[in-house]
């Protein structure tokens, strides 16, 4: 049976003068990040998105909370704005080219944010016809109405017990990302790997590895960012109708 979440949340939120349908719980989850969080959650959503994309509601989000926080000069901030670039030229394209091009030349953005940016503008390669419009885009208003619907899908969802399938996740979503799309799972376990006893895994990246264990449907694997964080990301999906759900 297929399940989708546009199902369960017929309204839809008004953004920007759009009609925006409600969003699914892997583009909610980034949103959220991207309006409420701080730097941090801000690096963390843009890494998402670089690596699986993400709804236009949330890109026109993230161009306006890059542009918002481009004289941020923390290091975290720093790394928010540029992984913001690289996303939007991903995930959004031509689109996003001048938001973008604006903060590789803007003087108050970050010498390391602006060396990034102006490598997105290049991968992008120039603007096309329709460009997000900067300012056009209200942080506090998408909050405030995409979480509206999105207290109604989630809480349909949980009622009836309809969350995605583990083929709806992709590797490099959050585990909170995918959590949220598939639910929580029936066990987890962990292990430290052989990275972690590596002399040269200088950022001591994927050192410790967790799985999130689904009874009837199979297990998400994940690693963690590096070892200066507590982030981790899905690196594999193993699909697996006969998995016990236990370690």
């Amino acid at each position: 049976m297929k399940h989708t979440w546009c199902a369960l949340a017929a309204a839809s939120v008004l953004v920007s003068g759009a009609a925006i349908a409600a969003l699914d719980a892997g583009n909610q989850y980034k949103l959220d990040q991207i309006t409420q969080g701080g730097p941090a959650s801000l690096r963390s959503a843009a890494q998402s998105i670089a690596n699986t994309g993400a709804d236009p509601v949330v890109l026109d989000a993230l161009a306006e909370a890059a542009l918002k926080n481009k004289n941020d000069g923390t290091g975290t901030g720093v790394d928010a704005v540029a992984w913001s670039c690289k996303a939007l030229a991903a995930a959004g394209g031509k689109r996003y080219y001048n938001v973008i091009k604006s903060l590789a030349d803007n003087d108050g953005t970050h010498r390391k944010a602006r060396k990034h940016c102006e490598r997105a503008a290049g991968d992008v390669g120039g603007p096309d016809d329709a460009q997000y419009v900067a300012g056009s885009t209200s942080l506090d208003k998408v909050a405030a109405k995409a979480g509206s619907s999105a207290k109604q899908t989630t809480a349909a969802a949980a009622g009836s017990g309809q969350f995605k399938p583990l083929s709806e996740i992709k590797v490099g979503m959050s585990m909170e990302e995918a959590y949220a799309i598939a639910g929580p799972p029936t066990a987890t376990s962990g292990h430290i790997t052989g990275k972690a006893f590596n002399p040269f895994n200088f950022k001591g990246g994927d050192s410790y590895r967790t799985y999130g264990l689904y009874k009837g449907q199979g297990r998400l694997v994940f690693a963690n960012n590096s070892a200066y964080s507590s982030g981790q990301r899905v690196v594999e999906v193993i699909i697996n109708a006969d998995e016990s759900g236990f370690p």
